[in-house]
């Protein structure tokens, strides 16, 4: 662990809970003081409104959110992570994927903008999508959004909680980080964590609605571009 014995909390939304899962993420963070939040919510909730149970019920100042069908492919989380905040402690929100380019509300409109590295396993098959040319080792590269699959917060350096006006499983993650770098909080990503993602992002009627809102709600603003 670090010097001053830091530790963190991690967030996970699910339909149903799974003591499996769970063991899984317990062995991957390592820690026996991590603390772990599985909210059970088949619906009842937006992924907003969870989230933000989670920023005020969890007990710890660094937060980790992570889909509930991701492998963890990292050993020893909880260390690495609660050194990735100590060594760049401006940062209040890093990821594992994301841009430093927002013009719409599809953040991978732009793939030169994009970054990151992210398993993913589709019809049985796992393939590794490198997102970026770049592997960023002991640094972290400024973006202005993260993807939600799987990022980590520092609470006392944000400035927004989730945005509650995002109904469902959509647009939770772009909203956060949008309100918050326009706060002047900084957004980082890393490739130091591995995970694989049992699934493949989908768009829905639900994510289009929810586009089309975020679009008028951050068209001032759009496009976010890191200079």
């Amino acid at each position: 662990m670090s010097k001053n014995k830091e530790t963190l909390s991690v967030v996970i939304s699910t339909r149903k809970k799974d003591e499996e899962y769970e063991k899984h993420v317990k062995k991957m963070f390592s820690q026996p003081d991590t603390e772990i939040l599985m909210y059970e919510n088949d619906g009842e909730m937006s992924l907003t409104q969870v989230y933000n149970k989670g920023l005020k019920e969890s007990i710890n100042d660094i937060v980790v959110f992570m889909h509930d069908d991701l492998i963890l492919e990292t050993p020893n989380m909880t260390p690495k992570i609660v050194k990735l905040f100590e060594k760049h402690p401006k940062y209040g929100i890093i990821g594992i994927a994301g841009t430093d380019k927002l013009t719409s509300g599809r953040w991978w409109d732009n793939r030169e903008n994009m970054f990151g590295v992210v398993g993913h396993i589709h019809e049985g098959k796992r393939h590794v999508n490198h997102y970026s040319k770049g592997v960023f080792n002991d640094v972290l590269k400024d973006v202005v959004i993260v993807d939600g699959l799987f990022f980590m917060v520092r609470k006392s350096l944000l400035k927004k909680e989730f945005n509650e006006q995002f109904e469902g499983f959509h647009f939770y993650d772009i909203s956060f980080c949008v309100e918050n770098y326009l706060e002047s909080v900084k957004v980082g990503l890393t490739t130091k964590i591995g995970v694989t993602h049992m699934s493949v992002g989908m768009t829905n009627k639900q994510w289009e609605k929810n586009k089309l809102f975020f679009e008028a709600l951050y068209d001032k603003n759009l496009p976010l571009v890191i200079s």
